[in-house]
């Protein structure tokens, strides 16, 4: 009987002592992300004034479309790789289109997408 319990006591000593080994330094390692805030600046020329508008526009980062803004060109992007991406604006309105690149870092980013004016 005493040698039963010595074997299986060595054992659990053995298994915990491996399994500390094994999973010693395993740890989950995440990505860096940040949330990217999107702005769409354009407007409407007429004769000498720029007028601003409220259109929606589709947006891209890195020619994968992301969503589409608010009527005020606002998007909220979430969980954005760190590193440098490409953003493109789409007008749902007419021809309009801009695009601009930047770095994304953790944290909060605020990205300006300048669309150029409908000229009417």
């Amino acid at each position: 009987m005493n040698k039963s319990i010595i074997k299986k006591g060595l054992l659990i000593v053995v298994l915990i002592t491996l399994l500390s080994i094994v999973f010693v330094g395993c740890t989950l390692i995440l990505p860096a992300t940040g949330t990217v805030n999107i702005l769409v600046v354009s407007g409407i020329v007429l004769g000498k004034i720029i007028m601003p508008v409220d259109y929606t526009y589709d947006i891209n980062m890195d020619g994968i479309y992301i969503g589409t803004t608010n009527n005020s060109g606002n998007l909220t992007m979430v969980n954005v790789p760190v590193g440098w991406h490409n953003f493109e604006a789409f007008s749902n309105f007419g021809p309009g289109h801009g695009s601009t690149g930047k770095y994304i870092s953790t944290g909060i980013n605020n990205v300006t997408i300048p669309v150029p004016p409908f000229i009417i």
